[in-house]
C-alpha cells in the first residue's frame, strides 16, 4: 500500500508507532494501536482526497489524545 506523503509524515512526526492493516475495502491505520481512521483502497479520486483529510485531522486528534 502507498500512503499518501502527508499521511505518513503525520504519522511520523506523532514520535508514536503506527501500522496500516489491510481490509476488504479500506486499509486501516492503527496509531498506538489504536484505530485512528481508514483510508479507501484504489484510485485517488475526490472521495479519497476526502477521506485523506479526515485521516489527517483523526491522526492528530488521536496523538493529542495519546501524549497528554
Amino acid at each position: 500500500m502507498k500512503l499518501d506523503p502527508k499521511v505518513k509524515q503525520a504519522l511520523n512526526a506523532t514520535g508514536i508507532p503506527w501500522k496500516v492493516e489491510a481490509g476488504s475495502k479500506h486499509y486501516k491505520v492503527r496509531l498506538g494501536g489504536r484505530l485512528a481512521g481508514v483510508y479507501p483502497h484504489g484510485k485517488k479520486t475526490e472521495a479519497s482526497q476526502h477521506a485523506n483529510a479526515n485521516l489527517l485531522a483523526n491522526i492528530k486528534r488521536l496523538a493529542r489524545e495519546l501524549t497528554t
